[in-house]
């Protein structure tokens, strides 16, 4: 009888620690089911809000607008190529340039918008000297090719 007592008494203890031990891990459950509700929610939403702007066009980044022109120079120094450079950079159309210099041989790429042709007219009235008719070596689309004496 006195085993019987123990024993109930014991279950008894136990019983609340592991009822309260369940209560505990029931709430860890449901706070990781709304957690998981939530994430599911949010999908849905950027899932309906990029069909929604799929609608109205992507937007265009400045590097893939526009037209990608190579200006190649022979004959010029350093000095030369940064100033031109910097006068590139505040031509009407222009977008972006990135200049690279060699002794053999510099190039400057240009960002524009329209064509080649348009470009050129417009770097002619930008720096007239280096852009004169008689010291432009050849012209194709997307380059242009400059010789200085």
């Amino acid at each position: 009888m006195k085993k019987i007592m123990i024993i109930c008494t014991v279950l008894m203890l136990f019983s609340s620690t592991l009822t309260k031990a369940q209560a505990i891990l029931d709430k860890i459950d449901r706070a990781s089911d709304r957690a998981d509700r939530a994430g599911r929610t949010a999908d849905r939403t950027k899932t309906t809000g990029d069909k929604i702007m799929g609608l109205f066009g992507k937007k265009k980044d400045g590097t893939s607008s526009g037209t990608r022109t190579t200006v190649k120079l022979s004959g010029v120094d350093f000095a030369a190529l940064k100033n031109l450079n910097d006068k590139l950079q505040g031509v009407k159309g222009i977008e972006s340039t990135k200049m690279k210099y060699s002794t053999s041989g510099s190039s400057i790429t240009l960002q524009h918008a329209g064509t080649t042709s348009d470009i050129l007219k417009a770097l002619q009235k930008a720096s007239p000297v280096i852009f004169a008719e008689k010291n432009i070596d050849g012209m194709d689309d997307g380059e242009i090719s400059v010789k200085l004496k």
